[in-house]
């Protein structure tokens, strides 16, 4: 398109000035001045009227192809979503705080008339944890219409107790539960040992629990010192419980305290021999061959049976015989060599069978002090 020439801006503008001459206050009055900017810009767009019908043709190529965009995503919507089921809101909660499902596949066509929330981030924006609630609850509510034939068939069973029925309803709270609060690692994030889902036990507090606080080292002292304040002795706790007793009872005496002894002891004596003959009958009719309905220690076993205890004759008299042959097959040198040993005097010795060896150590010494005394004249 040309360039607009000067001719026609100073026309329309001297157009523009002839529609509005004559008007009282002009330049003072704001709904005169708005009149004033409409007919200039009528007179500015009556001599473009084809570069005007230009622009709004290209605004409906663009709308067109939108639509044609999102006619095309909804068909494919339409040919792969899935079947979502109803939302229902418990009762007293809000559904904006609840994601909607529809959103969530993409297929919500509702906006900001869905009575539900539209924004992903909803779940991290909910309230704390309910540590007084046992969020399992939910889904124990389920009626029996969400129900499919496997699900009836082990409701059925575990009705009948032919499953395993192992996750019964209890009052009991999970100790790993109350632990992760006392130590305060409960969240979001826990799980129990025994399984979420699994555990038997019961994850919510009971009715009255109060949550303690982390003690200050001043609140510990403030403790301690109230403690000892409230500390009883052990004599005085001993002469309220005496109190509690009632009337109606013996003080304890030295003869009220041999008595009962006696009588114990005596209650005992009787109870051991009761048993003793309980244990003897028992023994007598195990011996007899018939069911005793008791065991017997070894101990038992020899009180009952003393000839057990003695020794066999014959296998003493087999040891001697055969330390006797041991003895027979060694030498006469062996004996001879043990027998001063043995004994249990000294021994006799015949000194005539000497008499001859000593007369000759006695020559043989002679004749010895003979060499001696020659060598030394010699000298």
């Amino acid at each position: 398109m040309p360039p607009k020439t000067k001719a026609e801006v100073k026309a329309k503008a001297k157009s523009a000035e002839d529609k509005t001459f004559g008007l009282k206050n002009k330049n003072k009055s704001a709904k005169m001045q708005r009149y004033v900017q409409e007919v200039k810009s009528q007179a500015a767009s009556s001599g473009n009227k084809k570069d005007k019908k230009e622009a709004d043709d290209r605004q409906a190529a663009i709308a067109a192809k939108k639509a044609q965009e999102a006619a095309k995503k909804a068909e494919l919507a339409e040919l792969f979503k899935t079947v979502e089921k109803a939302q229902k809101v418990p009762f007293g909660v809000d559904p904006k705080t609840i994601l909607c499902a529809h959103f969530k596949s993409g297929v919500c066509n509702k906006g900001s008339r869905c009575k539900f929330s539209h924004d992903l981030e909803i779940g991290r924006k909910a309230a704390k944890v309910d540590l007084y609630t046992d969020a399992r609850e939910n889904e124990k509510e389920k009626t029996m219409e969400t129900w499919d034939q496997a699900k009836l068939e082990e409701a059925v069973n575990s009705k009948a107790g032919a499953s395993d029925n192992r996750n019964k309803p209890t009052d009991i709270v999970c100790k790993y539960f109350l632990e992760a609060i006392d130590e305060r690692k409960y969240g979001w994030f826990w799980d129990c040992p025994n399984g979420n889902k699994e555990c038997k036990y019961r994850h919510a507090l009971p009715p009255g629990f109060v949550l303690k606080k982390k003690e200050t080292p001043e609140e510990r002292m403030a403790r301690e010192e109230m403690e000892k304040e409230n500390k009883i002795s052990i004599e005085a706790f001993l002469e309220t419980e005496r109190h509690k007793l009632g009337p109606n009872t013996t003080p304890v005496t030295a003869e009220s305290f041999a008595k009962w002894k006696a009588e114990r002891k005596a209650r005992e004596a009787a109870d051991l021999d009761a048993d003793a003959k309980k244990k003897k009958e028992a023994y007598d009719r195990y011996k007899s061959g018939m069911k005793s309905g008791m065991a017997f220690s070894g101990r038992e076993l020899f009180d009952f049976n003393p000839d057990w205890a003695v020794g066999d004759e014959d296998e003493e008299g087999a040891m001697e015989d055969y330390t006797r042959e041991d003895s027979d097959h060694e030498g006469d040198d062996k004996e001879n060599v043990n027998a001063p040993a043995n004994a249990s005097g000294p021994a006799d010795v015949d000194e005539g069978l000497f008499e001859e060896d000593m007369e000759g150590l006695e020559e043989d010494d002679d004749d010895d002090d003979d060499d001696d005394d020659g060598e030394q004249g010699q000298k």
